[in-house]
């Protein structure tokens, strides 16, 4: 059976919606019931991210929804709460004399309770309120599906819908976990509004999971159709932004190999620069920065790499200077985020070959760092 998750971010423009509230491992449920006979599914991932959408929407609009204990500052003590109850982003404001968010009167809002049990069991049992009609519906939701990040954790190809979406499509990141092992994107599958139809799937990948924002829609070849880019690693995991791109040609995205740790794309002669910085030391200690560019011009659906240059510089005594060729490959195997104070701890995705890492231009042990 095939599951899609939905989820929507919180409104940045109240701080209190900021404060992140862990939970013991980092879990996304799917709840599904009805409201007046209508089939909704309500998306939580605990004190972060909340939103519910009716089955029947074809454009499954996403309501988002807030914790009271977010607008409380009480999600500490959330265990020690009897109910759980999500208000209607839409009826929330900010109030121009203190700054604090408010909620209207008229305010919609579900109200669980779970007289102690666990918050997110396998039923959630309440009511939702609409606040423009005054009127109050019993609603039953049960519990569909969870992922967890957790060591024993598995499962295999489930499907988590993305917070960038199209007029015309909508994409979810393809999920996969083995034991002791990351959650990893696969794959993605792109999904006609209209109808949710599946349009297409890009597979084969071995990504790092980035929950709700793996992707990103950009128009990089200004047709004013908008493109696909999917990220490749975690957040911060490396310098650079890090993304596979797609362009999207008549309603199929075709991947265009692009090079580089940050792309700029030029909309004047319609051109590509990927980009990649590699930070080092020398043997006087001396800073180095070797900067390697890689050209495309555009061309019927595809970027095509005309030419490549490797700039080396030193930052000490600002010696500026084509690369040798030991200087351009040692740049095209450092891996961007190594931890300058200690070289040996390095960030996720950074183990390069059996644990070992490249590190003034040599090959030295390395130990992955998660936290």
């Amino acid at each position: 059976m095939k599951y899609i998750l939905l989820a929507l971010l919180l409104i940045p423009s109240f701080p209190v919606f900021s404060a992140i509230y862990r939970t013991t491992h980092n879990t996304t449920y799917a709840y599904k019931g009805y409201i007046e006979n209508k089939e909704v599914t309500l998306y939580l991932s605990p004190y972060l991210k909340v939103f519910w959408v009716y089955k029947d929407d074809h454009k499954q609009i996403q309501h988002a929804l807030s914790y009271e204990c977010q607008l409380m500052n009480s999600c500490d003590k959330v265990s020690q709460q009897n109910s759980l109850k999500l208000y209607d982003d839409k009826d929330i404001y900010l109030d121009e004399n203190d700054n604090h968010p408010k909620i209207k009167d008229s305010i919609s809002y579900f109200n669980f309770n779970h007289n102690g049990q666990t918050q997110f069991n396998q039923k959630l049992v309440g009511y939702w309120f609409d606040g423009k009609k005054n009127q109050q519906y019993p609603i039953k939701l049960q519990k569909e599906l969870e992922i967890i990040d957790e060591a024993d954790a598995e499962f295999n190809r489930l499907e988590l819908l993305q917070t960038n979406s199209s007029d015309k499509f909508y994409f979810t990141a393809v999920l996969s976990k083995k034991k002791k092992e990351k959650i990893k994107l696969v794959g993605v599958n792109v999904y006609d509004k209209s109808n949710h139809q599946l349009m297409q799937k890009i597979q084969n990948l071995h990504y790092s999971y980035n929950q709700f924002d793996s992707i990103y829609l950009e128009d990089i070849n200004f047709d004013g159709n908008l493109d696909l880019a999917i990220k490749k690693y975690a957040s911060s995991a490396r310098i650079g932004a890090n993304y596979d791109y797609y362009i999207n040609d008549k309603g199929k995205f075709v991947a265009t190999n692009l090079w580089g740790s940050d792309i700029d794309f030029n909309p004047k002669d319609k051109s590509a620069t990927g980009k990649k910085n590699c930070y080092n030391y020398n043997e006087k200690q001396q800073r180095i920065l070797t900067t390697i560019q890689s050209i495309y011009h555009y061309q019927k659906y595809k970027y095509i790499n005309i030419k490549n240059s490797c700039q080396f510089k030193n930052i000490d005594t600002q010696e500026h200077r084509k690369c040798n060729e030991e200087e351009y490959n040692a740049c095209l195997l450092n891996r961007n985020n190594i931890d300058r104070e200690n070289p040996h701890v390095i960030g996720e995705d950074n183990i390069l070959y059996k644990n070992m890492v490249w590190y003034k231009d040599k090959f030295i042990d390395g130990v992955v760092d998660d936290e």
